[in-house]
């Protein structure tokens, strides 16, 4: 009932969607059943998990073999180890602007554009001549884009489902499949090689994956996760505003623009 209450008292735009929404018709008010809410909200957290294991096996599906690689393009040892320096420079210069677009922007969108893209990219990979190997160093670069864009949203998403402890905890369960797909992308890349005998297959199977991926997150996942509480919400990065719009008579604080996203984390010393 105070869930119901204060729903019914968010403005249109604040109100939760997806998996956090009530029913809300011309009507009476019919509130949600908080252990439904509860589990929905495990259940995306589970297709955001399982999204982020495809990620990072992606990433490591190149060091799974990356001779294989050097001997197909003809690389030197420097060339070679330039692969997965530019998969990083261009990872690190993406994930602040999509922090940004998901700060602003309908973040389920950002995901699956992210999750489709970086699965095409590899999937093509795989398909590219030994005459043009720049367009393989482009591709990783690509990828990094890719993975940037969900690597930055998803964990606010789960913040927004979760309050206090159990934020950490998902969170927690989260960043375990990190090393957890790391080393599953050097399994299935050194795995695909050795059944197959050719490498490119190693670039085939994650892209399956990603789509599977891709269709739990449209059919799971909500377009807006809302904090369900006031306090829930003050935590997140716009609470204020979102605070200011539940009270009336209170100004609400504008949106910051990106380089002053940028410089209020230059200043944080235990960011940097």
């Amino acid at each position: 009932h105070e869930h119901a209450g204060l729903q019914s008292q968010l403005p249109l735009e604040e109100q939760n969607y997806g998996a956090t929404a009530a029913h809300v018709r011309q009507g009476p008010f019919v509130p949600v059943s908080r252990n439904r809410l509860a589990k929905r909200d495990y259940l995306i957290a589970a297709v955001l998990c399982y999204a982020n294991l495809i990620n990072f096996m992606d990433w490591f599906i190149v060091p799974g073999v990356l001779l294989d690689i050097q001997k197909y393009f003809k690389l030197s040892d420097g060339d070679t180890g330039l692969l997965q320096t530019v998969f990083i420079l261009c990872y690190m210069l993406a994930a602040p602007i999509f922090g940004y677009l998901g700060d602003r922007y309908n973040r389920k969108i950002i995901l699956g554009a992210g999750i489709f893209f970086w699965s095409g990219v590899t999937l093509g990979s795989s398909f590219i001549s030994e005459l043009y190997y720049w367009i393989f160093f482009l591709s990783r670069g690509l990828v990094g884009i890719g993975t940037a864009s969900y690597s930055t949203i998803a964990p606010t998403i789960i913040a927004d489902l979760f309050e206090e402890g159990k934020r950490t905890t998902m969170l927690s369960i989260f960043y375990i499949f990190i090393p957890v797909g790391s080393g599953l992308g050097y399994v299935l890349a050194a795995g695909m090689e050795s059944i197959t005998g050719d490498w490119h297959w190693a670039f085939r199977i994650t892209p399956c994956m990603g789509g599977l991926a891709l269709v739990l997150l449209i059919l799971l996942v909500p377009h807006r996760t809302q904090r369900r509480t006031a306090a829930h919400r003050a935590l997140s990065i716009s609470g204020t505003i979102r605070v200011a719009a539940e009270k009336p008579g209170v100004h609400r604080t504008a949106k910051t623009t990106w380089c002053q996203d940028v410089v209020s984390l230059a200043k944080k010393c235990s960011f940097m």
